[in-house]
């Protein structure tokens, strides 16, 4: 019986839906691991993520994927120790993050970032 055959594979809002039966241990330290029956090396595709995981009283088991943030600004320029941007509701962003233990004069690194994103917000607002 080839791999596919084993595997029931189902479509449900255009997702991939995979079902296979195991055990699954869960212990104190909130670790889950699930060990399937039938092993068979490359059924279903990897993935690590981070989500939100469900008991029930009855010993069924859930997991839902956090879906991942997108950036909800657009890049202007990026800056040596941050970034200048416009923000989803029309807003101009200047982030900057500069570390004291990188022996740098810390005022003159944020006076000359801060006019280059000016230069750049200058040319970004002559293109558009």
């Amino acid at each position: 019986m080839k791999t596919e055959e084993k595997i029931i594979n189902n479509q449900f809002n255009n997702c991939d839906h995979i079902q296979l039966e195991g055990v699954a241990h869960y212990d104190e330290r909130r670790s889950f691991f699930f060990t399937p029956d039938d092993p068979i090396p490359h059924s279903v595709q990897r993935f690590r993520t981070n989500g939100v995981a469900q008991q029930m009283t009855d010993g069924t088991f859930d997991f839902v994927a956090k879906p991942w943030r997108r950036s909800q600004s657009v890049l202007i320029k990026k800056l040596a120790h941050g970034r200048v941007s416009k923000t989803k509701d029309d807003g101009i962003q200047l982030t900057l993050k500069v570390y004291c233990h990188e022996s740098i004069n810390i005022a003159n690194t944020i006076k000359r970032e801060a006019a280059e994103a000016v230069k750049a917000l200058i040319n970004y607002q002559l293109k558009h």
